[in-house]
């Protein structure tokens, strides 16, 4: 299998920081999963945004929830193949509050129409992603409108009603260390929710067995759009 990136990507892969391409470079024959911690530096959650909406996400560990700093976070990336045969990237964080922790997982799925990523237990919400390579070798992920998901029809989020996600991931140089910045923004409220700081990475031996419950939605997901 190719791993979701170098699909995306094509040939750019080969421009990322080697760096990146060593921790992207994994798929689902690899036989290693990707244990990384860090320092978030900054987490954001506007409060603008209704409790009752901000409660629900928490329990479906689809966002962060609460604004702090100095949080220290682990984040562990798991690759298989689901049931409709795509490579996917499972990505499990946890935010080490003070005051107990919070987990926000993703899968992003090698789509039939390019990357997808959706985010949460159920999943809840699906992000259309477009990948790019950024100054000196980083990631850059940005995403289409944010979709709503449920068992029924996908509800699309535009206009003064829509959000949009970036994340950027690049190597510091002078640290020996990732960084990244990830940003959910509004047209009209502006930042909705936002963490970004640095981790190291490494990699550890991982068979299917291995990957834990949460690295599988509750459900198969095939909507991609």
């Amino acid at each position: 299998m190719t791993p979701v990136y170098r699909a995306a990507l094509g040939a750019d892969f080969d421009n990322l920081h080697p760096h990146l391409q060593w921790r992207y470079g994994i798929d689902s024959t690899s036989g290693v999963a990707q244990m990384a911690g860090g320092i978030l530096d900054s987490v954001y959650c506007n409060p603008v945004l209704p409790p009752p909406f901000v409660r629900h996400q928490r329990k479906r560990r689809s966002m962060p929830t609460r604004t702090s700093r100095q949080v220290p976070f682990t984040q562990n990336d798991f690759c298989y193949v689901d049931e409709a045969g795509r490579e996917c990237l499972a990505v499990l964080r946890t935010f080490h509050h003070a005051g107990g922790d919070l987990a926000v997982n993703s899968l992003l799925v090698d789509g039939t129409a390019g990357l997808v990523d959706y985010f949460g237990d159920g999943p809840e919400l699906l992000y259309p992603v477009r990948a790019s390579v950024g100054r000196e070798g980083s990631l850059v992920l940005q995403s289409g409108p944010m979709r709503w998901l449920s068992t029924g029809p996908t509800v699309g989020m535009r206009g003064m009603f829509g959000a949009r996600m970036q994340y950027v991931e690049g190597w510091d140089e002078q640290h020996g260390r990732f960084r990244c910045d990830a940003t959910v923004r509004n047209p009209v409220v502006g930042e909705l929710v936002h963490y970004r700081g640095w981790f190291t990475a490494v990699d550890q031996p991982c068979t299917l067995r291995d990957i834990p419950d949460e690295a599988w939605p509750l459900r198969l997901e095939r909507r991609e759009g």
